[in-house]
């Protein structure tokens, strides 16, 4: 089972701790035994320039053993000293009470030899009759075992009552600066799709926490704005379909009400088929849109001149525009790199829209301002000012002002919101501005340099 958060964090501190306890409980161990060894070997030291000096003073070779007071008084007071004086022959002259081997001192010692200790050697000559000796003295070194031991195991204890502090510090500490996540989760189990206005409190601390409550908002305001898109979509895709549908439904019982000559039937179809066609129409759009915003739509990216594409695109509409009193012109030109099959249907979109509001009489003027950093076409027609409140609707699926509703029978509403999607697969925007005069512009912007999520499949 997977450890939490809090488990994990109180483990690594633990495991910190110990790892510096130990780093600093060894280099303090090896100090202590090197500094206990220092001092043992200045014991040592003093011990035999002490001796040297007491045996310049002896009458003669014989008198060393008497002296065996003398020698006591030097080593009182440490315990694991030894002294042993010998003579040039390997007799034994002095020697304190120890369980030193007998070879105690000697260049050659064997390997199993147990005696760890310390060891200093020299000749003395005895002060009247000139005789030389041999000193040793030694330090078995049990004192300093001893204490090296004893702060071993002081340091394992504390090391390890150490390490279980830390890790119950930390496990409560951890618990402690978790609280206001458990708090964040506990306002996100109530958060439904019919609260999605609710929105989770920001903690005063920590930070990070802050920044996932903030975060988390922020996306609850996608998705409710979402959700109310999608509210406002299906409400509109239900209306926009009814139309044509219960157009449908009334031409089949017209023409099942009676028997109907050929002419008849001849009208009928003739209607029911354009309702078809819008309903194909509104059908590939939705499709169109559906595939845009899962990002599956494939840009055929080519090179092409605006002033070429946009005049032959105003000559489909031009003989429509004549019948309404309208008149088309291109002015500007510049090469874009754009696909140009979604770029003809944005403009085509754009321009179905002018000459479906343009005012008999006037010119629909299609612009290209060639700029650094992009190029700017401009599509602007003069009819009715659209409203203040509508035009941030305007690329808005299904959305059509009241005004407009009766013009439902000639568009889908859903022309300008494909123009949008164009725009976002180049990188690109579009814009919409309308003039108390009447002028309506609506302004494509391609960038110059293409993104990198430019080539979609």
């Amino acid at each position: 089972m997977p450890l939490s958060l809090t488990g994990r964090l109180a483990l690594f501190f633990a495991l910190v701790v110990s790892i510096a306890l130990a780093s600093m409980g060894a280099f303090a161990y090896y100090s202590l035994a090197v500094q206990l060894e220092s001092r043992d070997n200045e014991v040592i030291r003093g011990k035999l320039e002490q001796v040297e000096h007491f045996l310049r003073e002896v009458e003669g070779i014989d008198d060393v053993p008497a002296a065996q007071h003398r020698f006591d008084d030097m080593v009182r007071g440490y315990a694991d000293l030894i002294v042993r004086v010998s003579a040039r022959d390997g007799r034994l002259l002095f020697s304190t009470s120890d369980g030193a081997p007998r070879d105690f001192g000697q260049p050659r010692r064997d390997a199993g030899d147990s005696f760890m200790g310390l060891i200093r050697s020299a000749d003395a000559v005895l002060g009247k009759d000139g005789t030389r000796v041999i000193v040793v003295i030694g330090a078995t070194g049990e004192d300093r075992r001893e204490v090296t031991g004893r702060f071993r195991t002081t340091l394992l204890l504390g090391t390890t009552i150490g390490v279980v502090l830390t890790a119950m510090a930390g496990a409560a500490i951890t618990r402690r600066e978790l609280q206001p996540t458990h708090a964040l989760i506990k306002q996100t189990n109530r958060i439904s799709v019919e609260r999605l206005s609710y929105r989770v409190e920001i903690p005063f601390k920590p930070t990070e926490v802050q920044d996932i409550a903030r975060a988390f908002n922020e996306m609850l305001q996608r998705l409710e704005d979402g959700y109310v898109k999608l509210s406002r979509f299906s409400a509109d895709l239900a209306h926009d379909l009814r139309t044509p549908l219960n157009n449908l439904i009334g031409h089949a019982e017209v023409a099942l009400s009676r028997d109907r000559t050929p002419s008849e039937y001849v009208v009928l179809i003739e209607e029911s088929l354009l309702e078809y066609q819008r309903l194909a129409r509104m059908i590939d759009a939705m499709l169109f849109l559906a595939r845009a915003d899962s990002a599956k739509v494939t840009l055929d990216v080519s090179t092409i001149s605006l002033h070429r594409e946009l005049k032959k695109l105003s000559a489909y509409f031009e003989m429509l525009a004549e019948e309404r009193g309208i008149a088309i012109a291109v002015n500007g030109d510049a090469t874009l790199e754009v696909d140009s099959i979604l770029f003809q249907r944005a403009i085509h979109n754009l321009l179905s829209n002018a000459v479906r509001h343009a005012r008999s009489g006037t010119t629909i003027k299609i612009a290209v301002v060639k700029e650094e950093a992009g190029c700017l076409i401009e599509v602007a027609n003069w009819g009715d000012t659209i409203p203040e409140e509508d035009l941030a609707f305007i690329f808005e699926r299904f959305y059509r002002g009241d005004a407009a509703r009766s013009n439902s029978s000639q568009s889908t509403g859903l022309g300008l919101s494909i123009v949008r999607s164009i725009m976002d697969l180049h990188g690109g925007r579009a814009e919409v501005v309308s003039e108390p005069n009447g002028a309506t512009r609506f302004r494509l912007w391609f960038p110059t340099t293409r993104p990198n999520n430019l080539a979609l499949g």
